[in-house]
């Protein structure tokens, strides 16, 4: 890997701590920007790391308010998100209105939908207290990467870890 790539992933790991101390609710807050944007810069695996991490410090220093099991799986799904955002945008490279919808349907499926659903078993009603938090946290990340990395110029956007 080198030092430009590396430089990039760590700032944007460095973006994601600042996004986390931006709370919505709990631990639900604008930490996952950086990790969109690095699935978009970097590739999926970076992204899965940057939204792993991302979520991770986000839940420490809110003091993992629904429990460290629930924020490891959180941080597994975040990952697995992050992943699948940008592998989708990664293989279609036509269609550009059309690949950014389904990511971001993907993206928001995955991370507030799947997670929910998931989640119901170990916090039961808790789930419909987070809907809102965690639907207004997506969106807004999501708006904010697609924002900024339209600013990127086209140098940045081609360093890819592929």
């Amino acid at each position: 890997m080198s030092v430009r790539k590396l430089t990039l992933l760590s700032m944007l790991l460095a973006m994601s701590v600042l996004g986390a101390n931006i709370k919505i609710l709990g631990s639900v807050a604008l930490d996952s920007f950086p990790a969109f944007l690095g699935s978009l810069i970097l590739g999926p695996l970076p992204g899965a790391l940057l939204g792993a991490l991302g979520h991770f410090i986000s839940a420490l220093l809110a003091g993992f308010p629904l429990t460290l099991p629930v924020h490891i799986l959180v941080t597994a799904l975040m990952a697995v998100t992050m992943f699948i955002y940008g592998k989708i945008r990664e293989v279609s490279t036509c269609f550009k209105k059309q690949t950014i919808t389904i990511s971001w349907i993907a993206a928001y499926f995955s991370s507030v939908l799947l997670d929910l659903l998931l989640l119901y078993p170990l916090i039961h009603e808790t789930v419909f207290i987070l809907f809102v938090p965690l639907t207004i946290a997506t969106v807004i990340n999501l708006f904010i990467t697609e924002v900024v990395y339209k600013l990127i110029p086209n140098e940045i956007k081609k360093l890819t870890l592929r």
